[in-house]
């Protein structure tokens, strides 16, 4: 997989494990806490705190060992030299060819395609590495999610019926499978 795939108007790249970039992908993600909470429990945990800080870093560090291990790829949405999102593929499984992506975008910069340009980049990387499918999976509920796999050209496959207890919230979440294949 390469670490840096260019579109016509944003860069998926790979940020190799360092402080400065743990900052900078903190720094976006903490100023978007309340935009991503409903969708991203990993948001639950963004603290403006040292501590958090290195939190960023030792992911960042983990997604290094996972891109080496064919686990994930993760990657930063840049567009003009700034992180807006990121966009991934995880719960990689190259055995059976497939992938599982998750998008996220700056509230900033919603609305302007940037996100199913990030999902078309990273699918044509899978799709060119020998991937088969490709799975997008979200809370029924969250329309902006959804809206995303169909504009992006995936088939809903199916609703996973109580799939994910929310602790938080106390209730279970419904998700929709939507799925992509490879054109032969």
């Amino acid at each position: 997989m390469k670490y840096v795939l260019k579109g016509p108007r944003i860069t998926l790249m790979h940020l190799e494990p360092t402080l400065d970039n743990a900052k900078l992908v903190h720094e976006v993600q903490l100023k978007n806490k309340k935009h991503l909470l409903p969708w991203m429990s990993w948001a639950r945990t963004l603290e403006n705190t040292p501590q958090a800080i290195k939190d960023r870093y030792s992911f960042l560090i983990q997604n290094d060992k996972d891109w080496d291990n064919d686990k994930a790829y993760e990657y930063v949405i840049v567009l003009n030299d700034k992180i807006i999102g990121a966009c991934s593929a995880a719960s990689v499984d190259v055995p059976n060819k497939k992938a599982e992506l998750a998008c996220w975008l700056a509230k900033d910069y919603r609305g302007n395609g940037y996100a199913v340009e990030s999902v078309h980049l990273l699918e044509q990387e899978l799709f060119k590495n020998g991937f088969y499918k490709i799975v997008i999976r979200n809370d029924v509920l969250n329309k902006d999610s959804v809206n995303l796999a169909i504009k992006a050209g995936y088939e809903l496959e199916g609703v996973l019926q109580a799939d994910k207890w929310l602790k938080d919230e106390k209730r279970f979440r419904d998700v929709n499978c939507f799925a992509k294949f490879r054109k032969k």
